[in-house]
């Protein structure tokens, strides 16, 4: 046996992401709905992603003062994960608002119309649904 064969198992890839890998591909890149263009389009600076002008994007857009200014606290300490679990959570707040009234703020002030989908439910959320709208025995 030479010097270059080993027993090792080779070294699994490591990931610095928090998002489980069967769900990576989907949200890549910020997602392509048309929320997700419209805060690509408003949020990139320079060719990368500005989390400054994303806090000013949903300050501007009403969200609770208190929920950015936690995650651009997070951010700001570089908390581990902190950069995606800001961007899915005032995503997701943007994108209830942006389902609202089918419009969103840019940064310019100007409303862009903007329509999304209703959510799909999957999961233990389809579940409770499912059990919700069932009519209790009598």
């Amino acid at each position: 046996m030479s010097d270059e064969q080993t027993n090792e198992a080779p070294t699994q890839k490591t990931t610095k992401s928090i998002v489980p890998s069967k769900y990576s591909g989907r949200y890549k890149n910020g997602g392509e709905d048309s929320l997700a263009q419209f805060i690509k389009s408003q949020c990139t600076e320079d060719g990368n992603f500005s989390f400054r002008r994303f806090f000013q994007l949903c300050r501007d857009n009403d969200l609770p003062e208190e929920k950015v200014a936690h995650y651009e606290g997070q951010v700001a300490e570089k908390r581990h994960g902190a950069e995606g679990r800001a961007r899915m959570t005032l995503r997701n707040m943007l994108a209830t608002i942006v389902r609202k009234h089918n419009k969103a703020k840019g940064l310019d002030g100007v409303e862009v119309e903007l329509n999304l989908p209703k959510p799909t439910l999957s999961g233990a959320a389809k579940a409770a649904a499912d059990k919700g709208e069932q009519p209790a025995a009598a």
